[in-house]
């Protein structure tokens, strides 16, 4: 066992969330802050230093991935800046809609109003803007032009408040054709704090508690294996391993639905029924397309493009208010394999998404190795009610719209879908997500049984140990999460530095 190194807050994953953290609760100087991260850290922006991959913003990443053998919508980049150093850079926010929703899960401590600001720090330090015009390609164009011809406005701000259905080019968090993530946007400005210490190629094994206190976390050197562990010990401990990490680490550590702690052999000191439950992602088919020698000569440069640009936001016939409960993407660009690896020649592509889901999946811990890989349900199309088949099945039909109109015809052409495809079954075998996880340690009131964080992020149950990324989420926004991932963290690290204010910087210097 290495000596132990203690810090006032041990930070556990430096994603975006993390880093977002980092930045938060470092600037207190009397507060010695720990970030601790499973893959390794690059240093501050540099085009020698860091792959080239992940700077590319031009295509979504795998080579830093968790686990390459799961599905894509699975991906979760092991690296400091986390995810948001893997992504496909797309910046949009949800409805208002859905950001009120959550007041009922806190109490009315959070609602659009209240994370506004936060959103629009984070499009500002992201550096958001449009896909340039030399990037947009003639299959984007004629998709525009297409919705239009449906009935479907030109939206100038995807994002703008006022914005309902229609289509248009989505912004990106890039500089130039570098994706600007957010170790980039957060951690480089105050590296050389001193009271910071990011702690790289460290794998979380479990939380360690003292009664209802969290004093630390066991970690294993990702070089060295699972065989030789190092103890960071702490006074507050914040959870940001994500939607698909935080409940394996939760579990390993005893705190979690106890049938599940009793099929890990761990004993339950902390029973939580919610931990890994109301997994929830936007579920999606794909309505593929035949491209055409027109489209290819359109677009000889098609893999040194933005694959998705544009997106049509429209609302199905089970639509419950005057938001869009759909997202369509077009895509053209080389052929990809399940785990989104160029393969082939140019396809195309209309995707369907859900974007109010209501089927729910769970996560669970496969061992107590921290590094197996966790168990993944997603549950897409399983809602009872069959809401979620309906409105993806809208989506599909106005896909074929979009497909059938003058301008697209020109590029692709469509198999029609049959009767077969249309059902539970083929619908369910099919099904895609969107990369946007939430919700496995979601906010809610203690006097909800399956709720496992309070309004402030804090474990129930617990002293000092809090969660603080996407899966504290109650409701997922009608939008890719980053954006509102980093407005989550930055509110909640808020929060935690007030109520650190004056109790801590007590602990030893890291």
């Amino acid at each position: 066992m290495v000596p132990p190194t203690h810090f006032d807050v041990l930070i556990v994953g430096a994603g975006a969330a993390g880093c977002v953290l980092a930045a938060r609760l470092s600037e207190d100087e009397r507060v010695a802050v720990g970030l601790m991260e499973a893959g390794p850290d690059y240093g501050p922006f540099d085009p020698r230093r860091w792959p080239a991959e992940l700077l590319n913003a031009k295509s979504a990443a795998r080579g830093h991935d968790w686990d390459l053998t799961a599905p894509s919508c699975c991906a979760r980049a092991r690296v400091v800046g986390g995810s948001s150093a893997h992504n496909g850079c797309w910046a949009t926010i949800g409805a208002a809609a859905d950001y009120d929703r959550w007041a009922a899960f806190s109490d009315g401590a959070w609602d659009y109003r209240t994370l506004r600001p936060y959103l629009r720090e984070a499009m500002a330090r992201l550096r958001v803007r449009s896909v340039p015009q030399t990037d947009r390609t003639a299959w984007h164009q004629a998709v525009i032009e297409a919705a239009g011809t449906v009935g479907l406005p030109y939206l100038e701000d995807i994002n703008g408040e006022t914005e309902r259905e229609g289509v248009g080019w989505v912004p990106l968090n890039a500089v130039g054709s570098t994706r600007w993530h957010a170790a980039f946007a957060y951690l480089d400005p105050i590296r050389s704090r001193p009271n910071l210490r990011i702690i790289a190629d460290s794998v979380a094994a479990q939380v360690e508690f003292d009664g209802t206190r969290a004093t630390g976390v066991l970690t294993a050197s990702a070089a060295e294996g699972t065989g030789r562990y190092r103890r960071l010990t702490a006074d507050v401990v914040v959870l940001c391993c994500g939607t698909y990490g935080n409940p394996p680490l939760l579990m390993r550590s005893g705190v979690g639905p106890e049938p599940v702690l009793r099929a890990l052999g761990v004993p339950a000191s902390h029973p939580l029924a919610g931990v890994g439950e109301n997994l929830v992602d936007h579920s999606s088919l794909r309505v593929s397309l035949n491209p055409l020698p027109t489209l290819t000569a359109a677009m000889p440069d098609a893999a040194e493009s933005y694959v998705a640009q544009t997106v049509i936001k429209a609302r199905s016939g089970q639509a419950a208010d005057e938001f869009w409960d759909l997202h369509i993407v077009p895509a053209a660009g080389p052929a990809k394999d399940a785990q989104g690896f160029s393969t082939g020649p140019l396809s195309a592509s209309l995707y369907v998404f859900v974007m109010t889901p209501r089927s729910r999946g769970r996560v669970r811990a496969k061992s107590l190795d921290p590094s197996a890989q966790p168990v993944i349900e997603h549950g897409f199309f399983t809602d009872r009610e069959g809401h979620d088949a309906q409105v993806v099945l809208d989506g599909v039909e106005l896909a074929h719209q979009l497909a059938k109109t003058d301008r697209l015809t020109e590029l692709a052409g469509l198999t029609p879908w049959s009767d077969e495809q249309r059902e539970d079954a083929a619908i369910q075998q099919a099904a895609g997500g969107y990369w946007h996880p939430v919700g496995t340690c979601a906010m809610g009131p203690a006097r909800d049984p399956m709720a496992v964080v309070d309004a402030r992020g804090l474990v129930h149950g617990l002293d000092n140990l809090y969660v603080a990324d996407a899966s504290v989420m109650p409701v997922i926004p009608r939008a890719n999460t980053h954006l509102t991932t980093v407005a989550v963290a930055d509110r909640l690290g808020e929060l935690l530095a007030t109520s650190l204010g004056g109790t801590q910087g007590n602990g030893h210097r890291a």
